[in-house]
């Protein structure tokens, strides 16, 4: 080992600097490394000789490049791959944190709520490698990376690259494509096409996992563990843990069915069975709130809460008239500690996680302000740390990221708390929430130009989507976003102002980012919002609720 990390280091000391080996993985050894240029850490990944004389340098370095293109949350991004004196690397950020077969190793079983979330994120990585046509093909707890509790899906692309190389071939060298207790029968069947639901399969056969402690098929050896998966039904999870929701153990069982056609159509439809199986808690809406001068200031927080609760409200009467029964929880929830929050500077600075379990709101009486959260499994509200001097939350698709302003910039933070990241500069502190969308991208309004953005994930820079004058001298705020990342709904305004009262009059506008052209939706309407029965929910200035659908 000595020997190969010297050649190595002399292979690559032109670019980096090799600091200690840190593991040894089926397909490549892992080296953390210094990238002289850019004086930051980072992990070499060197295939395996056997594999590198199988796959070729020209294939591996064809492949790869496939995969730098995936710029996702939940996907480790990819710095650097090549050739250097016989040796195929590629080098990829160095993770602060564990595997998720690291945790597991030491917890054995997750706590359903933690099991549920990293499948999601898990599922929303996938979702977006699959509709850029890159099926993974290895996933299992190795490949699953926990920055500050978020889970990242590393490796993509070499065994796409071995794939190509050929089967035979790779079964010459002892190696083998994936791994037993995670390949999904088709792919164990040595077939040619393996396709997204190959990824679901095994993102199933991993969430199974989580929630009982062991994969659902064994054996002492690859033939017998293959032998069970094609030829046995997995144990359904609750006969061996009875708090694992049914509806949850409904759609890991249905990501692991054996013939393909039978699993979700996509990682999208399998996150979308696990959100749905959550219950919500939504509080009691308040009455009725009615508009006029500086008493409608003061019943503007409580209405935006109403908003986000009357969303999930909605959510859960859609799923009841499908014929599915669904809990509700009710409890009260105070949003003044410490302190008593202006209804004028707060009126859009509440978010609601999108499973409903969570709180988020600012607090202007803790010196520069800070971002608090409440949870529903907690009794009271606590400052998160890393967001002082935020306002204007709102959250990630997936619920595991909360996005913010703080100091002119737009910065993002993991909602299970971490280090939080500047994503946008010239961020005005009225005009400040975001709208996050489904494909990674956020949407935010600009004082420089006071204009709304959009700035795509994994781009520095931003494209203007709305502006005064698209707007026939309109200012636009308030973006919401519309599912599939199809646009946003946003409310523009004549004149620059400090909230609904002094707007009027102000006009809804949807933004269609397909077309990338923008249309008037409804006037004298004070902000609007899609909601997952189909409807869009716009308040007018007399502050009233209204209803449509989409």
């Amino acid at each position: 080992m000595a020997e190969v990390t010297a050649h190595l280091s002399a292979a690559l000391a032109h670019r980096y600097r090799i600091l200690r080996h840190l593991g040894d993985g089926g397909m490549a050894t892992v080296y953390l490394a210094e990238d002289v240029k850019h004086d930051r850490k980072v992990a070499i990944k060197v295939l395996r000789p056997e594999l590198a004389a199988v796959i070729g340098a020209e294939r591996f370095l064809s492949e790869i490049k496939t995969t730098a293109n995936l710029q996702h949350p939940h996907i480790v991004p990819l710095f650097d791959s090549g050739e250097s004196d016989s040796y195929l690397f590629y080098v990829m950020p160095f993770i602060e944190g564990e595997s998720l077969r690291e945790r597991l190793t030491r917890e054995k079983v997750l706590p359903v709520p933690d099991a549920v979330r990293i499948a999601r994120e898990v599922s929303d990585g996938l979702d977006y490698a699959h509709r850029h046509g890159v099926v993974h093909r290895d996933i299992k707890p190795e490949n699953i990376l926990l920055h500050d509790g978020c889970a990242m899906i590393a490796d993509f692309g070499i065994a796409l690259a071995a794939s190509k190389a050929g089967e035979t071939r790779m079964t010459q060298t002892g190696m083998s494509l994936g791994t037993p207790s995670y390949m999904s029968p088709e792919q164990a069947m040595g077939e040619r096409d393996i396709g997204p639901r190959s990824d679901i399969y095994s993102l199933g056969v991993m969430t199974y996992e989580m929630l009982v402690g062991d994969p659902p098929f064994t054996g002492s050896t690859a033939q017998a563990i293959v032998a069970k998966a094609m030829t046995e039904k997995p144990v359904a999870p609750t006969r061996v843990r009875d708090t694992i929701p049914k509806a949850v153990e409904g759609a890991v069982l249905t990501a692991l069915q054996k013939q393909p056609a039978d699993r979700f159509e996509s990682a999208k439809a399998f996150a979308e069975a696990l959100h749905n199986s959550r219950a919500t808690a939504p509080i009691e809406a308040p009455k009725r709130v009615e508009a006029g001068g500086q008493s409608f200031a003061r019943f503007l927080l409580p209405l935006s809460v109403a908003i986000a609760v009357i969303t999930v409200a909605l959510a859960a009467w859609g799923l009841t008239h499908k014929g599915q029964k669904t809990s509700v929880a009710r409890y009260p929830t105070t949003l003044d500690a410490p302190g008593t929050l202006d209804g004028l500077t707060f009126a859009v600075d509440v978010a609601l996680s999108p499973d409903g379990s969570s709180l988020v709101f600012p607090n202007p009486l803790t010196g520069p302000g800070q971002l608090y959260i409440k949870r529903r499994d907690e009794a009271v509200a606590r400052p998160l740390a890393g967001t002082e001097g935020g306002s204007g939350p709102f959250f990630s698709p997936d619920g595991a990221w909360i996005g913010f302003v703080a100091n002119g910039q737009l910065r993002r933070i993991p909602s299970a708390g971490g280090a939080s990241l500047k994503i946008a500069d010239s961020i005005d502190p009225i005009y400040n929430r975001g709208a996050w969308l489904d494909d990674g991208s956020i949407v935010y309004y600009d004082l420089s130009g006071h204009t709304l953005n959009r700035l795509e994930a994994g781009d520095v820079s931003a494209k203007v989507i709305a502006s005064p004058a698209k707007l026939e001298g309109r200012y636009p705020w308030l973006p919401s976003p519309l599912p599939d990342s199809r646009g946003i709904l946003f409310t523009a305004h004549l004149t620059l102002c400090v909230g609904p009262v002094s707007c009027r009059p102000s006009r809804v506008y949807v933004y269609d980012a397909r077309q990338d052209t923008i249309r008037a939706l409804f006037d004298d309407a004070i902000g609007a919002w899609y909601v997952p029965t189909g409807h869009v929910l716009y308040l007018t200035s007399a502050g009233t609720l209204m209803a449509v659908r989409w």
